[in-house]
């Protein structure tokens, strides 16, 4: 039987100037639209973006997989080279996905992969984020408080994240207040609390249920396998201040955040902790409040993968004209 369109994941889809197609997939909120706002320039200038939006009313990990799969299959369809640009919650699903795949024996043709903040499965959350989120889970167990309850909590903690996640400027004061509110910064920070107001609405408008599920689908996650599991080029970007959400010693953490172990797992693969360009510590997946710091690492890996890629086409094309020329 069809899925429900409600638990089906969804796709703003831009076009771009380069030979990639760029499947973001962002974290548990907000969605890609939003959390990859300031990234969406860079990726098109690459190539086709297709921003997820991860179902509202219900969350179903094996349906959110098939949806990313189908984006997957259009891409080859057009004969464009695929890209997963993964953060926090979402990077888990695109290594999940992966997983999966390698064990049906099917390879997933990836000409890149970039992992922001990688959220590969529950034990590599902080200690203080688990004990805010393991309520949920045991509550849904049949343990414990209501889990609704305990997902309020959630979603105070994920407000504040947001807060954090943006630029705050105060509004000019002062009898000059009205000249100053025109000035290219005070209209930067209008800017930067009308977005902080959408990612804020976008939390309060997930449903209860909505919200339990993509917490409870975090649990399905199961990290990384013991052999390699992609072969193509990719990214993996720390926050140089991830401690507070993650747990760097964690099962999948603690290889990904370290060359000589994540090459066994991603063997062309390459590792940057990421700080601001004045030298401040850059929190877990902060796209939109350091987004230079970020796409710097994101435009190097795209313009070197798009250069190799555009000299494999041209080699491929030296012998065919070699054998017409004679």
């Amino acid at each position: 039987m069809p899925r429900p369109t409600d638990a089906q994941v969804t796709f703003e889809r831009h076009p771009g100037s380069g030979p990639f197609h760029t499947i973001c997939l962002p974290g548990l909120v907000p969605d890609g639209p939003i959390a990859f706002l300031r990234q969406r320039g860079v990726f098109a200038r690459h190539g086709s973006v297709a921003l997820a939006t991860w179902p509202v009313v219900c969350f179903d990990l094996d349906a959110v997989i098939a949806g990313i799969e189908a984006e997957l299959d259009a891409a080859a369809l057009m004969q464009r080279p695929v890209v997963f640009a993964a953060m926090s919650f979402g990077g888990g699903v695109a290594l999940e996905l992966i997983r999966r795949r390698r064990e049906a024996g099917r390879e997933t043709p990836l000409a890149g992969l970039i992992l922001i903040s990688p959220l590969a499965s529950t034990a590599d959350l902080s200690p203080s984020l688990l004990r805010l989120l393991q309520p949920i889970m045991t509550a849904d167990a049949g343990q414990g408080r209501d889990p609704f309850e305990a997902l309020e909590r959630g979603r105070a903690f994920f407000r504040m994240l947001a807060a954090r996640a943006i630029d705050e400027t105060p509004d000019p004061v002062g009898w000059l207040a009205p000249l100053k509110a025109w000035t290219p910064t005070a209209i930067a920070a209008r800017h930067e609390r009308e977005l902080r107001d959408r990612v804020c609405a976008t939390i309060e408008s997930l449903p209860a249920d909505g919200g339990m599920q993509r917490v409870l689908a975090m649990r399905a996650l199961r990290g990384l396998p013991n052999g390699p599991l992609a072969e193509c080029p990719a990214l993996v970007l720390w926050g140089s201040k991830e401690r507070h959400t993650l747990n760097m010693e964690g099962p999948a953490n603690g290889r990904l955040c370290r060359p000589d172990l994540a090459f066994r797992v991603l063997p062309a693969g390459e590792i940057h902790w990421v700080w601001d360009e004045d030298g401040q510590p850059v929190p877990h997946a902060s796209t939109l409040r350091h987004h230079t710091a970020f796409n710097l690492h994101l435009e190097r890996f795209l313009g070197r993968i798009a250069r190799t890629h555009v000299r494999a086409r041209v080699g491929n094309l030296i012998p065919f004209r070699a054998r017409t020329a004679g």
